[in-house]
């Protein structure tokens, strides 16, 4: 599996999103469109689940976005009550909610999925920063300034940070890695 690069690509914020989509959808309808706080509420609840997936997905660690997690749980719920509130109200009808019944119970393990995941691995270390600021290249990229680039006594340029050498251990032999 690829890692996630951004937070679009999680399966909390695709399903979200739909909902979001099936919300504002709703929303527009004429009755639930006049009242101006209902429809408010129900898309700013909408908005708030998205938006704390993405919030949280910029965290540092693995426990701060697990809180956020939480957040955007609780901004479902918020949303479900509020949509069932316009039920009550006759602005929508149970076939109208059906579809967002159906994605929040995709949805809810998936929270629980990636909660119970962030919470229980380290966050990874982020790669540092060299002295001018930049990102130090990684093994495989080229240099990116005259002290990356520098010999080592005589050999050819190092970019890979690894040892050229290495001791096979079952033969006792050691093994030059430049060739």
């Amino acid at each position: 599996m690829l890692p996630v690069r951004h937070f679009s690509q999680l399966v909390v914020w695709q399903l979200a999103e739909r909902i979001r989509i099936h919300v504002f959808g709703m929303t527009k309808r004429p009755h639930f469109a006049r009242d101006f706080k209902a429809r408010g509420q129900a898309e700013d609840a909408a908005d708030s689940v998205c938006r704390n997936i993405a919030e949280g997905f910029g965290c540092e660690s693995h426990d701060e976005f697990a809180r956020y997690l939480v957040i955007a749980r609780r901004s479902l719920n918020e949303l479900r009550d509020g949509l069932h509130s316009a039920q009550l109200k006759k602005y929508v009808d149970a076939s109208d909610l059906a579809p967002i019944g159906q994605l929040s119970n995709r949805i809810y393990p998936a929270f629980s999925r990636l909660i119970a995941y962030l919470r229980s691995t380290p966050t990874p270390k982020r790669r540092s920063l060299g002295r001018n600021g930049h990102r130090r290249p990684d093994n495989d990229q080229a240099p990116t300034n005259e002290r990356d680039a520098r010999t080592d006594k005589g050999h050819e340029l190092r970019t890979d940070r690894r040892e050229r050498t290495r001791t096979d251990k079952r033969r006792g032999v050691r093994i030059d890695k430049r060739q």
